[in-house]
């Protein structure tokens, strides 16, 4: 019902002492999809929503390049993606997605995730593939 339109991608630093994280450098990538219809019905039609896979931890050496990486659940990079949807954040597994470096500040990306609807019982898990661009800010 939807497509993935173009997203970006950023890095940030993160600490946390109390769990005892040193400062870490992070990257985040958004990912806007087209509006539709959700079909739930206490939700207000279309839907405004976007894929967020955040706690990317690369361990670059050079974290402005992101050409040629994968990640996938086996090497996630800490990573945590959801959707927000139903008034619920809802976890997506990814399958595999790749970033492919197309300009200096522009990676293509493709994806294929699974939705977990079912753990805030807001649906049916739900598959996804998709194709767009990230435009990395700075």
């Amino acid at each position: 019902n939807t497509r993935a339109e173009r997203g970006t991608v950023e890095k940030y630093w993160f600490e946390n002492g109390n769990i005892g994280l040193a400062k870490t450098l992070f990257h985040r990538i958004t990912i806007p999809l087209t509006p539709f219809d959700s079909s739930i019905e206490y939700e207000s039609q279309p839907v405004n929503t976007s894929l967020i896979i955040d706690w990317l931890n690369f361990g670059l050496s050079n974290p402005d390049d992101l050409d040629k990486i994968i990640v996938n659940s086996h090497n996630n990079y800490d990573a945590d993606g959801s959707i927000y949807l139903g008034s619920a954040h809802n976890p997506f597994d990814i399958i595999e997605i790749t970033l492919k470096r197309i300009s200096k500040t522009e990676y293509q990306i493709n994806g294929n995730i699974t939705i977990d609807f079912e753990h805030e019982m807001v649906a049916s898990n739900e598959d996804f593939t998709f194709e767009t661009t990230l435009q990395f800010l700075s």
